[in-house]
């Protein structure tokens, strides 16, 4: 399975439970970034920091990015 594929499985689940309100992930060469909606008003870094811990290692907390 590849990482991209991982990672929105992952995203879905959040999103399927109410954690976040939607997501994108984006692969450009190497790198793969996640842009997620959120659902209430809790604070980017932990929000950033709670998608990260569920997604594959390879992508990291640096490559979440939070939309309001």
């Amino acid at each position: 399975m590849s990482y991209v594929k991982a990672a929105a499985g992952a995203l879905a689940i959040m999103a399927a439970s109410g954690m976040i309100a939607d997501f994108e992930v984006l692969q450009r060469d190497d790198a793969i970034l996640v842009r997620v909606w959120s659902m209430d008003d809790q604070p980017d870094a932990r929000l950033r920091k709670q998608v990260a811990a569920l997604l594959p290692r390879h992508v990291d907390e640096g490559r979440v990015i939070v939309v309001r």
